[in-house]
Parts: structure tokens; C-alpha cells; sequence
């Protein structure tokens, strides 16, 4: 089984990789990890997730991140499974309302790979081996700092998560029938822009250890942490 693990920075992954090492899947020769790096924002990561599929023929694509969250109860730290992805800035601003680009009948709702406007990862209960709260995002490529946008974003989709890679995931397994998983652990609330109030130490340890859990779930190896 090939699993590939990608990131849109080393930072998110980096004490993943220092347990994943030759003798974490030694006793299986059937199974093969690697980790790629994609890159900040939807086109670099569209692109090299795209190029992964077509060049390494993945069986399961992970996507380990961060995430800001809409939700000032979650605490700092959580993990989630994202199961619906909103492109949350592709349209227009007109008279303070945001038009996607469903609104503005650029695109039919049920346009594949989209389905009712969304990204839909359609086996998310299939491969949430780990019983992660399942939740929606938005990704966007402009994080979201202003009071008005974040209200109207809400009002709009409703999304517990923001990230800038989220959809670039779905929309390329979609397309191609590859199978995912988008993990993501909360390291603010969205607009908070003092990062003394973020909690990215937790949020990295905690990505780092899920994607870990759900590995040994998934190659029933033992513990490496």
C-alpha cells in the first residue's frame, strides 16, 4: 500500500518525520510512506498533489495540517477530520455580500467534482480509522482577519475550520478517485493575529501524534511515541 503523507510546510510535519523512519514500517514490506511538502496556498499545492497522484499512483493521500477554527469554544489543540471543503474567497464582493462563483452561475452546484457546492469527501467514514470529529472548512488563499468577512463567511457555509489547502486536496482526489484523509489540528481562533494567544506548540504535538495513532491503526504496527 503506498501512503503519502503531504503538508503544505515542513513546520507542520516536522516531528512527524522524526518518527517515521525506516523501522517504523520495516516488519511490513507492503506498505511504503513517504512525505511530501507542497507548498502554501491552493495553486502550489493543487499542483503537487496533482503531480503525485499522476507520478507515484498513491493508495491513501493523508493531508496533515494546521487550521484556524470559527469556534471560540473548540480549545486549542483539537484535532478534526474535514469532511466538506468551501473555496471561501473565489468570486466577488458586492454591496458588503460575497458571491461565489455558484452565485455568480460560473459554476452549476452539482458541477463535478463538486457536489451541492461542495468538495465532498464521499469515504471520509471509510478512512477516519481513528474516530476523529468529523467537520466542514473553507480554504482560502487570503487568511481571514476582518471582523465582517469572518461573520460573513460563517453566515455562508457554516465552516468549523480555515485553512489555504484543504480543497487543493479534495478537489484533485475527487477528480481522480483517489482515495483521502484531511487531518487538521487547530492552532487559533480565525482572526486572532496575536500569536502569543495561539497555541501552535499544542497543535503541532498533537497533529504530529493523531497522524501517528492513525498510522498504526492503519499498518497495525506498534507505538513508535
Amino acid at each position: 500500500m503506498k501512503i503519502v503523507i503531504v503538508a503544505a510546510t515542513d513546520n507542520e510535519i516536522a516531528l512527524l518525520r522524526q518518527k517515521i523512519d525506516s523501522s517504523f514500517i520495516s516488519d511490513r514490506l507492503d506498505i511504503n510512506i513517504d512525505l511530501k511538502i507542497t507548498g502554501v496556498g491552493m495553486l502550489a499545492s493543487c499542483f503537487s498533489i496533482a503531480e503525485l497522484i499522476f507520478t507515484r499512483k498513491p493508495d491513501l493521500i493523508i493531508q496533515a495540517g494546521i487550521a484556524g477554527t470559527f469556534d471560540s469554544k473548540v480549545t486549542l489543540g483539537s484535532v478534526f477530520a474535514v469532511e466538506n471543503e468551501y473555496i471561501g474567497d473565489m468570486g466577488v464582493n458586492e454591496s458588503g455580500k460575497f458571491k461565489d462563483l455558484f452565485d455568480l452561475q460560473l459554476l452549476q452546484t452539482n458541477d463535478f467534482p463538486f457536489s451541492d457546492s461542495k468538495l465532498k469527501n464521499i469515504n471520509i467514514n471509510k478512512w477516519n480509522l481513528t474516530n476523529l470529529q468529523i467537520v466542514d472548512a473553507i480554504t482560502v488563499n487570503e487568511v481571514t482577519t476582518a471582523p465582517e468577512r469572518i461573520l460573513q463567511l460563517q453566515e455562508k457555509y457554516h465552516p468549523a475550520l480555515e485553512s489555504m489547502e484543504g480543497a487543493s486536496l479534495h478537489y484533485c482526489c475527487i477528480k481522480t478517485g483517489t482515495a483521502c484523509i484531511q487531518i487538521r489540528s487547530v492552532s487559533n481562533i480565525v482572526g486572532e493575529r496575536d500569536k502569543s494567544k495561539w497555541a501552535m506548540k499544542d497543535a503541532l504535538e498533537n497533529l504530529s501524534q493523531k497522524v501517528l495513532d492513525y498510522l498504526e491503526k492503519l499498518t497495525h504496527l506498534p507505538q513508535t511515541l
